[in-house]
């Protein structure tokens, strides 16, 4: 069984850019190993990052990472008394 195709990334995360999906092929992952590492790659930083991935595992979810857009994350409320650590203290 041969590797994935520049079709089969472009696929999976879209044409975001041609080096990376150069390099993805160049891993000579399976499909099941781009899908997986797309899976990966999408979660919050923290989830997993404590198990050992093989190495061809962790330089797709590596390349993928940098190719997907960031998870939006949740906006702070206006409000929220969390200035950066510090406490607010009136003049």
């Amino acid at each position: 069984m041969g590797g994935v195709s520049e079709a089969d990334v472009a696929a999976a995360i879209g044409r975001i850019d041609e080096i990376i999906i150069r390099e993805v092929v160049r891993t000579d992952a399976s499909r099941h190993e781009l899908r997986r590492a797309v899976a990966l790659a999408k979660q919050p930083l923290g989830i997993d990052a404590g198990r050992a991935l093989p190495p061809r595992m962790q330089r797709l979810v590596d390349l993928l990472m940098v190719a997907l857009p960031e998870p939006e994350r949740p906006q702070r409320r206006q409000g929220d008394s969390r200035q950066g650590g510090r406490a607010r203290h009136a003049a």
